[in-house]
């Protein structure tokens, strides 16, 4: 565990004395969130929790046949050659259990966990977020975890859904927060069965503005959003800036970084740069970079991650320092 992680048995879960504890706890809160960034404060992420969407690009590479072992080797392989060149790592204790259990993080780099369980895609139009079982923010801390994430699939137009997962985020952030950990919040804006995707592109900006907006207050700690053009939707220079400038506006000051999506490099390059003019705090990268890299075979894959997709990913965290916006420091007394 990092020098500057406070251990579980140190945190006043029971806080009897709240006008000094509370003060302690969000001072806690507020530097586990600095250390997801670099020292100039941009957060340069590398996402690997994936689990059944792991499959998914796994299966559409064409690799088969592959055991929760063979899994837990290549998340191990992908990270000893991305998190060199990283601020943080998001990595579940599932199939991420051998980079948790190796010591394959450094102390410099910030850890984020996700909470949230998996299966939500076969629940068809209205997506409801469920946690893990066994899994909870007090075991993301005995990890070591800097932070804890939470991906809602979220529609603002579906009341019913959207008052669900809002209901959840707040227990989710009064959990994490009573122990001094941040919640990072994903919001995902899927399509319905009913929509056609040009009329799910046209709807996207506002759905994601709406989405943002209505979850901010909730008490994230870092907002880790999509963009908010759909690739491939016909939109001119000014119309994307200004979907990204409503985007930071939505955010109320809470800080943000802009999620991969499986975007491809040059695409999510100029994502990155009109997000950060924008004000974003940096991104949270995953398939994208690693996807093309995966093969069944571990070293395979970290030779292929350690030659192609580190220097992708260097190349996203180089530009995201030139025009991102830094996290609030806190600075000693």
């Amino acid at each position: 565990m990092p020098d500057d992680v406070i251990a579980p048995a140190a945190v006043p879960i029971a806080r009897t004395d709240p006008q000094v504890a509370e003060p302690a706890v969000a001072a806690a809160r507020r530097r586990r969130l600095q250390r997801l960034a670099g020292p100039d404060g941009i957060v340069a992420g590398i996402a690997i929790d994936h689990r059944d969407s792991l499959r998914t690009v796994l299966s559409d590479a064409g690799i088969g046949g592959i055991s929760p072992d063979d899994l837990r080797r290549l998340k191990l392989a992908l990270t000893r050659a991305l998190v060199p060149a990283s601020t943080a790592i998001m990595i579940d204790a599932e199939f991420g259990s051998l980079v948790l259990e190796t010591g394959a993080i450094p102390s410099a780099v910030g850890l984020i966990m996700p909470l949230e369980a998996q299966g939500y895609d076969a629940q068809g139009d209205r997506r409801l977020t469920t946690l893990l079982e066994d899994f909870s923010p007090l075991a993301a801390l005995r990890f070591g975890a800097d932070a804890c994430k939470l991906l809602l699939p979220y529609r603002p137009d579906d009341e019913f859904a959207a008052a669900h997962q809002d209901a959840l985020v707040q227990a989710t952030a009064g959990a994490c927060h009573d122990l001094g950990l941040p919640l990072i919040i994903e919001p995902v804006v899927h399509r319905r069965s009913d929509e056609s995707p040009a009329d799910h592109a046209a709807a996207y900006p506002a759905l994601v503005i709406d989405a943002v907006a209505r979850l901010q207050p909730l008490g994230a700690d870092l907002l880790k959003l999509p963009f908010p053009i759909l690739e491939g939707t016909p939109t001119s220079e000014a119309a994307t800036a200004a979907a990204c400038d409503a985007l930071a506006a939505a955010c109320v000051g809470t800080p943000w970084v802009l999620l991969g999506g499986g975007a491809d490099l040059e695409t999510y390059l100029r994502q990155i740069r009109v997000a950060g003019r924008a004000g974003a705090s940096g991104f949270l990268a995953g398939r994208g970079i690693w996807g093309p890299v995966l093969r069944a075979d571990a070293d395979e894959t970290e030779r292929l991650a350690v030659d192609d997709a580190r220097p992708a990913f260097v190349r996203c965290r180089d530009l995201a320092r030139d025009v991102a916006r830094p996290l609030p420091i806190e600075r000693a007394a």
